[in-house]
C-alpha cells in the first residue's frame, strides 16, 4: 500500500508537518512512515579522540524510538477523533546515519510515494537552500513536500505548477493529476516568461500534448512575466490563489535564479504555502 514518509527531528514544526502528511494520507488512502535519522558520536570524525561508551548506539536509538512512539501516539489520538472512513496505518523507524542513507532506505521501499519534511525557522527560502532539503533532493528520485512551520492542511482546490514548458514536465503533470483527482482540484500550469505570448509555438505544443496525453479535465494555463515575480513566491501564490505550489529542482533554470536572489528569499520566507518539489532528472514519478 502507498506510504508517505515523514522526516522528523521531533521539533514542533516537524510534528506539524506530520499532521499535514496525515491529513493528506487520509485523502490519498496512504499509510504514514515516521522516520528519524540520528548520528552516533562514535561514527563522527573527531570521535577517535574521545572515549565514547560502547552502549552509545543502543542508548541513542532507544531514545529516538521512544520519541517516535510518542509522536505516533499523538497522531493516532487525532485519528480517533475523526469520523469513520479511511484511517492511515502509522509505522516508525529510527536509523543511524546521514540523510542520503535514509533516502536509500526509502527507495528500497517501492510503496513510498512522497517524502514530507518541515521547513526551518526562516521558511521557504531556507528550505530551497537549506542543507537537509538539498541532501534529500540530491539523493532522492522521490518528490519532496516542504511544509511551512505554521501551515495547516486544507482541501486542495488549486495546484500551481511552475513550469518552463520542458517536455519532461509532462510526466510530472501526469503525476500531479493523480494527486489532484481525489480533491477534484485544478492544476494551473504557470509559465514564467520574459514575456512570451500565449500563442507562442512552445506554449501551444505543451498544451496540445497535455490535452492529448493526460486524462484529467481540470488543467489550465497562466502566463506570468518575470517582472510579476520579482517579489518572490509570496506574490505568485497570491496571484494564482494556489493551495499548493509545485516546481522542479533544476540548478540553473530561471526559477532557481529567482529563488536564489536575496530579495526573493526574504519575501518567500513569509509564505505559508506548502511546496512540492520534484527532483531532476525525474526518474521516479509516483501515482498518488
Amino acid at each position: 500500500m502507498k506510504k508517505i514518509a515523514v522526516l522528523t527531528d521531533f521539533s514542533e514544526r516537524s510534528f506539524n508537518a506530520a499532521e499535514y502528511a496525515l491529513s493528506l494520507a487520509i485523502r490519498l488512502r496512504a499509510n504514514i512512515l515516521l522516520y528519524h535519522s540520528f548520528l552516533v558520536p562514535s561514527a563522527e570524525p573527531m570521535s577517535a579522540q574521545i572515549a565514547w561508551p560502547l552502549e552509545d548506539y543502543e542508548v541513542i536509538k532507544t531514545g529516538c524510538e521512544a520519541e517516535l512512539a510518542q509522536m505516533k501516539a499523538k497522531l493516532e489520538k487525532k485519528l480517533e477523533l475523526l469520523p469513520e472512513g479511511f484511517h492511515p496505518g502509522i509505522e516508525s523507524r529510527a536509523q543511524d546515519g546521514v540523510y542520503d542513507l535514509a533516502i536509500n532506505e526509502f527507495l528500497k521501499d517501492r510503496e513510498v510515494v512522497l517524502i514530507v519534511i518541515a521547513n526551518h525557522h526562516k521558511g521557504f527560502a531556507s528550505l530551497i537552500l537549506g542543507n537537509h532539503t538539498r541532501e534529500v533532493l540530491d539523493h532522492s528520485t522521490l518528490p519532496l513536500l516542504v511544509v511551512p512551520e505554521h501551515s495547516r492542511f486544507q482541501k486542495i482546490n488549486k495546484i500551481a505548477f511552475a513550469t518552463d514548458l520542458n517536455k519532461a514536465d509532462l510526466d510530472i503533470i501526469q503525476s500531479l493529476s493523480s494527486l489532484a483527482r481525489p480533491f477534484n482540484a485544478e492544476i494551473l500550469l504557470t509559465h514564467l516568461s520574459k514575456p512570451a505570448p500565449q500563442d507562442d509555438p512552445q506554449v501551444q505544443d505543451i498544451l496540445t500534448r497535455v490535452s492529448n496525453q493526460i486524462n484529467y479535465p481540470h488543467i489550465y494555463y497562466r502566463e506570468l512575466t518575470e517582472t510579476q515575480l520579482q517579489e518572490g513566491l509570496q506574490d505568485m501564490a497570491q496571484a494564482v490563489q494556489a493551495d499548493l505550489m509545485v516546481m522542479v529542482h533544476r540548478h540553473k533554470d530561471l526559477w532557481s535564479r529567482l529563488l536564489g536572489s536575496s530579495h526573493s528569499q526574504k519575501l518567500a520566507s513569509t509564505t505559508q504555502l506548502p511546496l512540492l518539489i520534484y527532483p531532476y532528472p525525474v526518474t521516479h514519478l509516483p501515482v498518488f
